[in-house]
């Protein structure tokens, strides 16, 4: 199993969620309106200042839903007109 955890710009929600009704990933915890500042993203406080919000999910999967999640992201990631979107994995060695 592993434990992936998105950020992404939260226009792309439908986009999320359509992929995970295709790879019926029934289990995961969605945060509307995260806030925060990235590295390459910028700030995103949805204010009048630093406009936007992202979301973030947390998704238990296992190997072959993971493994499709990470080629969705990385295509996305590839096409130069996008909106932001970064997947961290992590292993799950273990839900109590």
């Amino acid at each position: 199993m592993e434990f992936l955890i998105i950020v992404c710009s939260s226009t792309l929600q439908e986009n999320i969620d359509q992929l995970f009704e295709k790879l019926a990933i029934k289990g995961y915890t969605h945060i509307p309106q995260a806030t925060g500042t990235g590295r390459i993203g910028g700030t995103r406080l949805n204010d009048e200042v630093w406009p936007g919000e992202n979301s973030l999910y947390m998704i238990s999967a296992d190997p072959g839903q993971a493994a499709e999640i990470k080629a969705w992201v990385r295509s996305y990631r590839q096409d130069t007109m996008r909106e932001g979107l970064k997947l961290f994995a992590l292993p799950l060695n273990e839900v109590i």
